[in-house]
């Protein structure tokens, strides 16, 4: 067994099982061990991950996990996500009990997402997206007294249950038209076999992958989710599991369904176009600031599977869904750090608190205004980047009124995303009271705008890394 190639999931999963007794025993002071111990487990897991880059592509566990670039890269980016989630936790549950069990799920969820990206047999992928979706319902739950907490936790049971078993029952009949767990396998077989029925297993796997990446129709959980569970939680879950999803798809369809690209390429440029003309809308009439990231999201979802719908072996599209996803973590990291700050502070992630911030609080109003501007796609930031490799891509394969929608769209967005942007500078503060924050809260703030205006005005710098991701195991 080759377990040495698989040591960032080791140092993780070694570190979630055995933080459990000790999250159980730690008191007052103490109960910032785990997290602390979690943060170092999560960067050592980050070096490793980086240094694998330069390892070439093979198969290990009889060939269900792969060791490749574009696995290792998917990882980096799922790591870098966590980490920066893991200081927000350590600013919002600070004095708190729950600080000691958060990092846990946090991990396991982490752990998860992270196997996604790499695994090549069915049974593990429908495992994986378990395992990380538990763990968000533990993270979305955290706050047992909250009633919205609990709520949301069970409505993401509720649908994930549903997606989930939709995708198993997609899974069971690629397995019946081809004898085989392996998408390798699953890739040449299906060269022989029925088109409708073909169509028909794509269409049930889309539901899995697209719950977790909020997908239109596949999304109604998401603001309802993003508004019960604490800031932090929420930015989590608009990062990592995105992040994973993403990977998982990637995977599948450049792998199982290589030789059928026709029959999925457009059908995910109509969802592409869906998921960001609904979410647009539906974000414009948002007074929650959470509700709104939550509707954002699912728009900047339909964005990256512009590049999804462009991909093939190839192309560069799947190097610029890598590099928006590196930058979307960023922003959108960015736009929740300041979010945790309010409603630590306030008890509400209300739009009217973030009136006048940049007079009361200036740091976090830059860090808020430049997230928000990114994700309107402003140059010179990293979303502007992002959506230019995005659309030029798209027009190359020929989805010029893809193109057209998404332009559109973008104008949308950027009326809600200066909106708010315009509530910080333009109005007077709803309060004189500065909301404080700590060395982890300004930290990862700190972070997040760093990587948002570094990756914008060089982006050669992240495609170094995003273009290893056409290193795909075949």
């Amino acid at each position: 067994m080759k377990l040495w190639a698989i040591i960032p999931e080791l140092i993780i999963a070694g570190s979630a099982l055995s933080f459990i007794p000790i999250a159980g025993w730690v008191k007052g002071k103490n109960q910032l061990i785990p997290s602390y111990l979690t943060l170092i487990s999560l960067l050592l897991s980050l070096w490793f991950a980086f240094r694998m880059l330069s390892w070439p592509s093979f198969d290990i566990f009889k060939g269900t996990y792969a060791i490749d670039n574009f696995g290792t890269v998917f990882k980096i980016l799922i790591l870098s996500g966590s980490a920066i989630t893991q200081l927000l936790l350590l600013f919002y549950f600070r004095k708190n009990s729950h600080i000691a069990h958060a990092p846990i799920a946090l991990l396991f969820s982490t752990l998860g997402a992270m196997c996604i990206s790499a695994s090549l047999d069915l049974s593990l992928i429908a495992l994986f997206l378990q395992m990380m979706s538990l763990a968000g319902y533990i993270l979305v739950a955290l706050i047992r007294k909250e009633n919205l907490a609990n709520e949301a936790a069970l409505k993401f049971f509720i649908f994930a249950a549903a997606a989930l078993a939709a995708m198993t029952f997609g899974l069971t009949f690629l397995y019946g038209l081809t004898g085989s767990l392996d998408l390798r396998i699953i890739g040449m077989m299906l060269m022989h076999s029925n088109s409708v029925w073909i169509f028909i297993s794509l269409i049930l796997i889309l539901i899995g992958y697209g719950f977790e990446i909020t997908l239109v129709p596949f999304h109604f959980w998401a603001p309802d989710v993003y508004s019960g569970a604490t800031a932090p939680v929420s930015g989590f879950l608009s990062v990592v599991p995105k992040i994973a999803g993403f990977a998982g798809l990637l995977r599948f369809l450049l792998t199982a369904y290589q030789n059928n690209s026709a029959d999925w390429s457009f059908t995910l440029a109509v969802f592409s176009a869906a998921a960001m003309t609904f979410g647009n809308l539906a974000a414009l009439r948002q007074t929650s600031l959470k509700r709104l990231l939550a509707y954002s999201s699912i728009a900047q979802s339909g964005l990256i599977l512009m590049a999804v719908a462009s991909a093939d072996i190839k192309s560069n599209a799947v190097s610029s869904a890598g590099f928006y996803l590196l930058a979307y973590i960023f922003m959108n990291l960015g736009a929740f750090s300041v979010t945790s700050q309010v409603e630590r502070n306030f008890g509400s992630d209300d739009i009217i608190l973030f009136r006048g911030l940049g007079r009361t609080a200036p740091f976090p109003a830059v860090v808020m205004a430049l997230s928000f501007l990114s994700l309107a796609g402003i140059p010179p930031l990293a979303g502007f980047a992002g959506k230019v490799f995005i659309i030029s891509d798209v027009i190359a394969r020929g989805y010029v009124w893809l193109a057209v929608i998404a332009a559109i769209n973008l104008t949308i967005a950027l009326y809600y995303y200066v909106s708010v942007v315009a509530e910080i500078y333009l109005k007077k503060p709803a309060n004189n009271i500065k909301p404080a924050g700590d060395f982890y809260f300004f930290l990862s703030a700190a972070i997040c705008i760093a990587g948002t205006i570094f990756f914008g005005i060089f982006p050669a710098a992240a495609l170094r890394v995003t273009v290893l991701l056409g290193n795909i195991l075949l």
